[in-house]
């Protein structure tokens, strides 16, 4: 056999052996473990899970999402093996998807006694979910912009000054997705579907994520897009030529979107008792404090005692109230409608 021949053989052979060994939980033997999937960036999830288990013991084995599917993803399979789970805890970052799961039977009732001082409306009654740090919807814009002159509410995308210069993810994942259909419930369906068409007519850029909306508003490729305040945040830590502000809703609905993480129990978890302490972790006021102030510049939604970053710190959040009930109920079956108007599938 040729040198060279071996040679790849063996570049094969050690590429394989080293895939399935990263590949294995690097738990320890006789080590506790939590298995948690989550929707989060791991740029801050993993920081959370490092402190827990150094101060727990316990290991958490992380399994994320990916970019574009995100919280969608991840909740299909949920659903799918929900008899019989590899999985001990969902922590999402988001809302609709967690209340779908929960009426789909996915969810174990968990109190912790770390929620006791989270507001009733972010958080489910008999422990199926509970609500910590949200996030803002928010309009970056590129710096060459005056900020008095970026649009003010979703309204203002269809205003000509954008036509073919906005960017907004597909609404058939994440923040997006709740964010809109959301909108539609609240506006009404004619209403709602209306400024969807006024968006398509303008031109909008349909991203594939949140994420793709910031990279091409700091490429100069959108003037403005929809994202999260978190999305923001990344791209001027990156020192990118943009900024945000927190965007209102419309005339008819005025008041800030703003997006809680999610955290839950899987029924016939591996892990129940490692499912709880990470739930009690994750909900401690010191844990939402650093989700503050740091990476994410996440909302709390209780006083923990941290500074909101700028531009948050100068603005006034009045929150808008969503029935999350009726959002679980309705909210798939909406992005896809909405997405088919934004693409011009559906007139």
């Amino acid at each position: 056999m040729p040198r060279w021949v071996r040679l790849i053989l063996f570049v094969i052979t050690l590429t394989a052996v080293l895939y399935f060994l990263l590949r294995q939980p690097t738990t320890a033997p006789g080590q506790r473990e939590v298995v948690v999937y989550a929707s989060v960036d791991s740029d801050f999830a993993i920081p959370i899970f490092d402190m827990f288990t150094r101060e727990t013991g316990i290991h958490c084995i992380f399994r994320p999402d990916g970019e574009e599917t995100k919280t969608t993803g991840l909740a299909l399979r949920l659903d799918k093996m929900k008899a019989n789970p590899d999985g001990d805890v969902f922590w999402n970052s988001e809302q609709s998807l967690t209340l779908v799961l929960a009426d789909k039977g996915v969810l174990e009732p968990y109190i912790s006694p770390n929620a006791r001082t989270i507001p009733a409306q972010l958080k489910d009654a008999g422990g199926l979910w509970t609500g910590f740090g949200q996030r803002a919807r928010v309009v970056i814009f590129s710096n060459r912009l005056k900020p008095e002159d970026v649009p003010k509410t979703l309204d203002d995308f269809a205003n000509p000054r954008w036509k073919g210069r906005f960017a907004v993810a597909k609404p058939l994942y994440g923040t997006t997705l709740s964010h809109l259909a959301a909108v539609t419930l609240e506006l009404g369906e004619d209403k709602a579907f209306a400024l969807f068409r006024a968006w398509r007519a303008n031109g909008v850029i349909l991203a594939q994520s949140n994420g793709d909306v910031e990279e091409r508003v700091s490429q100069g490729t959108a003037d403005v897009g929809l994202t999260d305040s978190d999305d923001a945040f990344s791209a001027m830590d990156r020192s990118k030529p943009v900024s945000f502000r927190v965007l209102d809703q419309s005339p008819e609905w005025h008041g800030s979107f703003l997006i809680p993480n999610t955290v839950a129990m899987l029924k016939n978890c591996p892990h129940p008792a490692e499912a709880k302490a990470f739930i009690d972790f994750l909900l401690r006021p010191e844990t939402e404090k650093w989700l503050a102030e740091h990476g994410a510049r996440q909302i709390p939604v209780r006083d923990v005692g941290a500074k909101l970053a700028p531009p948050l710190d100068a603005t006034t959040l009045k929150p808008v109230r969503v029935d999350p009930k009726r959002l679980s109920q309705h909210v798939l079956q909406l992005g896809e409608t909405i997405n088919r108007i934004l693409s011009g599938e559906k007139k």
